[in-house]
C-alpha cells in the first residue's frame, strides 16, 4: 500500500499541512501512520481528505461531517454536488471557497495554539493580513479565533501556557498594526482601555487597531486602568472619543462605580464608547450616564466612519 508524507497530501487535498494537523487532531478526521514526528498517509486517507474538503466547500462545518465514514461522505458529497448544481443560478463556487480558506485558516491557528508553535500562530497571521488586508484579517480571523480561545478556555481544553501564549502573539500583532498606523494631523483622536477590574486586553487592542484603520489617531493605554487615569489621558490628548473594552467578569460590583466616576470626570461633549462580550451586563449603568455601547466590531467602525464627517456633522463641538 503506497504511503504519503503531508506535503504530498497537501499538493493533492488543497489543504495546508497546518489544517491536515489541526483536522487529525481536533476531529480524528484520518488517523495517519507515525514515525517520530513524521507523518504519512494511506490512499484511503487521501480519498477521505478530498470527500471532507468537498463537503466543507459545500457550506459543511468539518465538525458536522468528521466522523461519517467514507462511506456516507461519498453519498454526502455526491447529493451536496448534485443540489449544487440544480440550484437556479448558484455558481458560487469563488465564495463557497473563501469561506473553506477563512475556515482553514482559523482552524490552522488553533491548532498552532494547541501545540504551543507560536510561530506558526505569528505566520497565519502574517499571511492574512497580506492576503486580505488589516480589517478583513480583524474581523474574520482575529475576532473568530479570540472568540474560540473564550470558548475552550472555559471548557477547559486550554491550559494556562495556552493562553498566555496567543495573548503575547495577538498582542504583539495587534501592537505592530497600531505602531504601523500613520494618522494625519488633523485625525480626530481617541484614547481605549479597559476599566479597573477588567484584565482582558485583546478587544481592546482590536478596537484601538481598527479606529487606526479608519483615520483615527489612536491612544492605546493598556488594561485595567482607573477612572481618573482614563480621563486624565482624554483630556491630555484632546480626545474626542474614550472607548472602553469590556470582556470579564460580566457583573463586577465595582464597576459601576468606575463607570459613573470616569462619565463625571470626561470633558463636557467627549463620547463615551464601550463595547465587549460582557458589556450588556452593565447596560443600566452605561444607560444612566449617557454611554454608547456598540454590539460588535462593524458596528463600532461604522459609528467611528459616522464621526469622521465634518466638523458639526457627527460629533459634538469641543467647549
Amino acid at each position: 500500500m503506497s504511503r504519503h508524507p503531508i506535503r504530498v497530501v497537501a499538493r493533492r487535498t488543497g489543504l495546508s499541512p497546518d489544517v491536515l494537523r489541526a483536522w487529525e487532531k481536533r476531529y480524528q478526521a484520518v488517523e495517519p501512520e507515525r514515525s517520530g514526528n513524521r507523518r504519512t498517509y494511506s490512499d484511503a486517507d487521501v480519498e477521505r481528505l478530498l470527500l471532507l474538503r468537498k463537503a466543507t466547500l459545500g457550506g459543511r462545518s468539518i465538525g458536522q461531517v468528521a466522523r461519517l465514514d467514507t462511506r456516507e461522505l461519498r453519498r454526502l458529497v455526491a447529493a451536496d454536488e448534485k443540489a449544487a448544481a440544480a440550484a437556479p443560478g448558484a455558481h458560487g463556487q469563488p465564495a463557497r471557497a473563501a469561506r473553506l480558506q477563512e475556515s482553514a485558516r482559523l482552524e490552522a491557528c488553533l491548532a498552532s495554539i494547541q501545540d504551543l508553535e507560536s510561530h506558526r500562530l505569528e505566520a497565519q497571521l502574517a499571511e492574512a493580513l497580506v492576503e486580505k488586508g488589516r480589517i478583513a484579517t480583524l474581523e474574520e480571523l482575529v475576532i473568530p479565533l479570540m472568540g474560540q480561545i473564550g470558548k475552550l478556555w472555559r471548557d477547559g481544553s486550554l491550559r494556562v501556557a495556552h493562553e498566555h501564549m496567543v495573548s503575547a502573539v495577538v498582542r504583539s500583532f495587534l501592537g505592530r498594526l497600531n505602531g504601523n498606523a500613520d494618522a494625519a494631523g488633523t485625525a480626530p483622536r481617541l484614547v481605549i482601555s479597559t476599566p479597573s477590574g477588567q484584565h482582558h486586553e485583546l478587544g481592546a487592542l482590536v478596537c484601538a487597531a481598527t479606529a487606526a484603520s479608519e483615520g483615527w489617531d489612536v491612544s492605546y493605554l493598556g488594561p485595567n486602568l482607573p477612572a481618573e487615569e482614563m480621563a486624565a489621558a482624554v483630556r491630555l490628548r484632546g480626545a474626542r472619543v474614550a472607548a472602553l473594552s469590556i470582556v470579564y467578569p460580566p457583573d463586577d460590583p465595582r464597576l459601576p462605580g468606575e463607570l459613573r466616576r470616569l462619565a463625571e470626570l470626561l470633558p463636557p461633549g467627549t463620547h463615551l464608547v464601550t463595547g465587549g462580550a460582557a458589556a450588556a451586563g452593565y447596560d443600566a449603568v452605561l444607560e444612566a450616564v449617557g454611554a454608547i455601547r456598540l454590539g460588535n466590531m462593524a458596528e463600532f467602525r461604522s459609528w467611528l466612519e459616522r464621526q469622521r464627517r465634518p466638523a458639526g456633522a457627527g460629533l459634538p463641538p469641543r467647549p
